[in-house]
């Protein structure tokens, strides 16, 4: 009788211990991944993406929600009021961690708020002109900024913005001041450099590419450490004379609230890591110019803490402040 009821309750133990850990850990019913932006934006497409395969691995429906404003902070303040059980993801980027580090009002530290979770994509920028523009690379422009300077724009969908860095990344290295137009979104930004009404404009590649095809505008190089294949032709950053070595591209990744439970936050780290690895999520993402580079919980904090520190040293150098 002894032996039997032991047994019985071995099983029992197995059959628990066999339980995806969502079921014991995360509770039922959808996930929520939160998009500090409006549908149908890069982020939006790549979050759908993911989001869709992750229901898979998870046995879980992710379904995302857009919580627009803030420069996404807040989305990301959602995340923190919510509950520390996993049940609540935020995909976020280069604005997760740039944007408290320019407006000290918004109060989130992401080291302490969030525990990152498993980085997704990423994406390059590019510097781009209007097609019937007189400068045919990154060379002239610059050229033409130092001989009239603050004359030549650049267009932005907003201050601190990962475009915004990167056009004060490329003043600062050339030696030039070029006149940083913010606006509020992208759309305005695209519907000016058509209108020629911008020199320049820093859009994600994603964005840029419809544009290329309709030979609207020409991009000048591209902000990944490689170029881009969906451009092959435009030079990378870092094959240019002069800012040999810099690259800042746009990454995006999935972050819970600080205090989930770690073997929790592990499973859905390892569901991303999974996610990215299929075939067809691959093939979307490349569809919307994005590279599928899964980076799983401690490697991409890691790898966020560096790119902090660029981030840091471009506020430093250009002064650059959200009030």
């Amino acid at each position: 009788m002894f032996r039997r009821r032991f047994l019985t309750a071995m099983a029992t133990v197995a059959a628990l211990t066999a339980m995806p850990l969502h079921v014991v850990a995360q509770g039922s019913g959808p996930m929520t991944l939160l998009v500090g932006y409006s549908a149908g934006g890069s982020a939006d497409y790549a979050a759908r993406v993911v989001a869709s395969e992750l229901s898979k691995k998870l046995g879980r429906s992710v379904i995302v929600e857009n919580a627009t404003g803030g420069s996404g902070m807040i989305a990301l303040q959602k995340l923190v009021n919510s509950k520390a059980d996993g049940s609540t993801l935020y995909y976020g980027g280069h604005d997760t961690v740039a944007v408290p580090m320019l407006n000290k009002s918004v109060g989130i530290d992401w080291k302490e708020a969030t525990l990152p979770v498993g980085r997704t994509a990423l994406t390059s920028m590019s510097i781009a002109v209007p097609a019937d523009s007189p400068y045919k690379t990154l060379g002239d422009l610059v050229a033409a900024a130092k001989e009239s300077p603050e004359s030549i724009t650049y267009g932005t969908p907003g201050i601190g913005t990962a475009q915004h860095f990167v056009g004060e990344m490329i003043s600062h290295r050339a030696g030039v001041k070029l006149l940083h137009a913010p606006y509020r979104g992208g759309a305005q930004v695209s519907n000016d450099i058509l209108a020629g009404l911008l020199n320049s404009a820093v859009f994600t590649t994603s964005t840029a590419l419809p544009f290329v095809k309709e030979g609207k505008v020409r991009v000048l190089a591209v902000t990944s450490a490689a170029r881009s294949a969906a451009l092959p032709d435009v030079p990378a950053l870092t094959e240019i004379e002069g800012f040999n070595g810099l690259a800042l591209p746009l990454w995006q990744g999935i972050f819970v609230k600080a205090g989930t439970d770690t073997a929790a936050a592990k499973e859905i780290s390892d569901a991303i890591v999974a996610s990215l690895g299929h075939a067809d999520v691959k093939k979307r993402l490349a569809d919307g110019g994005f590279v599928a580079a899964p980076m799983p919980m401690g490697e991409f904090t890691g790898f966020i803490e560096k790119e902090a520190e660029i981030y840091r040293q471009i506020v430093k150098d250009s002064a650059i402040s959200i009030e």
